[in-house]
Parts: structure tokens; C-alpha cells; sequence
């Protein structure tokens, strides 16, 4: 029902910056980061009349959409530029030098662990990473919490 339904304005304004900063953290890039986000939304703006907001959260449906631009993204440009810029990136940095160099170390070792995981494992901890709960994630991936 369109009562039912928040308007798009309203769910574009409160999930803009999650859901870039989830794409962000998959395809690494910022110019990348923006044209896979922009298309969610045009994809989300598109498929609105049919969001039944009884059948889930807006979150978990913007993050489906986002999950699947993200893997469209990636089938267009390789798997192995998304592992290198994934290893790249660096944590916010902090006012010590020593205790930022031993951060980005454990960083780049867990990002190491990360990368080992199957696929799907990987999606799971960056959805879970953008704020998703525990049920939104499951649902969003198919599976139970």
C-alpha cells in the first residue's frame, strides 16, 4: 500500500551515505563508489511501487539493490581489482604514528583473513560492517541470523 510506503525522497536522505559507504568499501574507488550508488537508486526509484515495506525493512531492500549493483560491477570489471583495492585501503588515521602503523598492520592482516573467506562469507561481514542487523542480513543473503 502507498500509505504504508515512506517516500522515496525520505528513504534516499537517511540510506545515501550507508549505502555508499558500503559500495565504497567493496569497489574501493570514490568515482566507482558514485556510479554504482547513483545506479541503486535509479534502480531503487524504479522498482519503489513494488517495495512492500510489510515484507521487509527499507535498508535490508536498498542493500539487496546495492548488493547486486555491486556484483554487477564487479562482473563488469574483475574480481581481482576489487581484492587489490580491498588489501589497499587504509584505516582512518590517528594521532600516534606507532599505534597507526601496528593498526593498519593488524588491518591489512585481517582484510588478509577476510579475503580468504568464500564470497558469500565476504558480503555477510560488509553488510553486517554497513549497519545492517543480524535478521536483515540473513534475510538480505537468504539465510537464517
Amino acid at each position: 500500500m502507498q500509505a504504508d510506503r515512506p517516500p522515496f525522497e525520505d528513504l534516499y536522505r537517511e540510506y545515501l551515505g550507508r549505502i555508499y559507504a558500503y559500495i565504497r568499501a567493496q569497489v574501493g574507488a570514490a568515482a566507482d563508489a558514485e556510479d554504482v550508488t547513483a545506479q541503486v537508486f535509479m534502480n531503487a526509484y524504479q522498482a519503489y511501487s513494488r517495495f512492500e515495506p510489510r515484507n521487509t525493512t527499507p535498508a535490508a531492500w536498498l542493500f539487496r539493490i546495492a548488493r547486486n549493483a555491486t556484483l554487477d560491477h564487479f562482473r563488469a570489471h574483475g574480481r581481482r581489482e576489487r581484492l587489490r583495492r580491498t588489501i589497499e585501503h587504509q584505516p582512518m588515521a590517528e594521532e600516534d604514528p606507532a599505534g597507526q602503523a601496528e593498526d593498519r598492520i593488524r588491518y591489512r592482516a585481517l582484510l588478509g583473513q577476510v579475503a580468504q573467506l568464500p564470497e558469500r562469507q565476504r558480503d555477510a561481514i560488509a553488510l553486517r560492517h554497513s549497519g545492517l542487523s543480524f535478521d536483515e542480513v540473513g534475510t538480505l543473503m537468504g539465510c537464517s541470523e
